[in-house]
This record gives C-alpha cells, sequence and structure tokens, in this order.
C-alpha cells in the first residue's frame, strides 16, 4: 500500500477486506478534520484490526487501528461488551458492536494515558478508526517483548517498569484485560498496546481478568530467570478495590 492522501481516498482500492467504502468514509473524514494528512503503510494486519502507519499535519508519526467491520467476531465481543458496565446497553448488530468496541479501546487509552501509563497517546476515533501516537522510529514500529533478546538485568529492570504500569492502571481502576508479552512493545521502555480488552473494576469478571494478566506477565519473566513478584495480585487488588 502506497502513501494516500484525502483526495485520494475515493480511488483507494478495497485491500484486505478491511477499507469498504464505509471505513473509507471514516479516514476521509480524519483527513479532512485535519486530524490526519497521509496514510503511510500497512503495520499489522489481525484477525479483528488492522493497523495503518500515518502523519499528522506536522508529520508526527500516527498508528491508525482499524477494525474489521466484515470479519470481525462481533458475538464475541458482545458478550465482553454487555459484561462491560460501561456498555451493556449496546445493540446486537455487527456494525454497531464493532463501532462500540473501537469507541471502548479508546475510552481505556484515555484513562490509561492520563494516569501516566506508558501508552499510545489516544488522538481521536471516527467510526471503526482509531487514532493514536505511533510508538516506533521513522514509521518502523517498536519490537514486541516477545521477539527481543534481552540480558537479564535489563530484563529485571523491564519487569520492574511493566510492574510500576500495571500498578498504574490499578490506581486508575483499570485493569487491561490482554495484557502478555505480544502487547508490550519496547522503545525507550515498555510500551502497553490493545487496550480493547481493558476492564474497569466493577466488571463481574474483573478478578478473573486481573489474575490473567498477572499470569501472562509474570509466567514470561519467571521462565527468563526474573525474581517475580509473588504477591502482585494482591497489591494490585488492593489498588483496584477489588474484594476478596
Amino acid at each position: 500500500m502506497g502513501k494516500i492522501k484525502a483526495e485520494d481516498i475515493k480511488n483507494f482500492k478495497v485491500e484486505g477486506k478491511v477499507f469498504d467504502e464505509k471505513t473509507l468514509f471514516a479516514i476521509y473524514k480524519l483527513m479532512s478534520r485535519g486530524v490526519v494528512k497521509t496514510v503511510e503503510s500497512t503495520v499489522k494486519e489481525g484477525k479483528e484490526s488492522v493497523v495503518l502507519s500515518g502523519k499528522d499535519k506536522d508529520d508526527n508519526w500516527l498508528a491508525l487501528k482499524v477494525y474489521r467491520v466484515l470479519h470481525c467476531d462481533f458475538k464475541t465481543m458482545w458478550k465482553y461488551l454487555i459484561a462491560d458496565p460501561r456498555f451493556f446497553r449496546v445493540r446486537k448488530s455487527r456494525r454497531h458492536i464493532i463501532l462500540t468496541w473501537a469507541k471502548r479501546e479508546f475510552k481505556n487509552l484515555k484513562i490509561a494515558f492520563n494516569a501516566g501509563v506508558s501508552c499510545p497517546k489516544p488522538i481521536a476515533i471516527y467510526e471503526n478508526v482509531l487514532v493514536m501516537r505511533f510508538i516506533g522510529e521513522e514509521g518502523i514500529p517498536a519490537p514486541r517483548l516477545v521477539d527481543v533478546e534481552i540480558e537479564i538485568e535489563d530484563l529485571e529492570e523491564i519487569y520492574s517498569q511493566i510492574v510500576e504500569e500495571m500498578k498504574k492502571m490499578a490506581r486508575a481502576k483499570l485493569i487491561h484485560g490482554d495484557l502478555s508479552p505480544f502487547n508490550i512493545l519496547l522503545l525507550d521502555k515498555p510500551y502497553l498496546i490493545d487496550f480493547s480488552q481493558g476492564i474497569t473494576y466493577e466488571h463481574p469478571l474483573a478478578s478473573q481478568f486481573l489474575s490473567s494478566d498477572v499470569k501472562n506477565i509474570n509466567k514470561f519473566f519467571e521462565k527468563k530467570g526474573v525474581k517475580i513478584d509473588e504477591n502482585l495480585y494482591e497489591e494490585l487488588a488492593q489498588l483496584l478495590g477489588l474484594k476478596k
């Protein structure tokens, strides 16, 4: 995919069954509003979304997360949404569920970013397109934690930093819900990404989601030889105000 500008949108071909007419219009609206100047390339393709790189009017790099409308597992999404007190009234229609899912990630990112969590800065949301700061250099995304070979001394520091980010989220009453070495990027420090499954402490499965996040992180670092915090779950649960 080559660079595209607002005037090119109408002639942009559907790619990977992501860019239906409404999605193209959403990207066009973000461009016409001055949020995005250009779309540069495809960064990552997943089952539920495609991440594109772009630039704003000041040539700062952006990430555009485009949720697949036609190929998302909207039934599973709906089950997650109706259990979330913030979105329990969502209608059971494919498009409405996916648009709400995108709004959910934007809202979770705002909570995390405002709490000082190391994560992409959320910039805008329109329909199924979420715009945020790009984590990487010159359009090249930062590597995932799982893909990097790291010395044990540095791993210990990274673990400590990630634990602190988890505590920041807990103080903001937010649980990532899908935290793992696959959803952490390493640049100058660890950055937490993919907040679409994030929940608040009020969610009925908050303890289960928190436990999963802690197990994923501790298991990864323990296998690498890092001494883990055995009481991490209890510490986070206390900060969240979860009942025992």
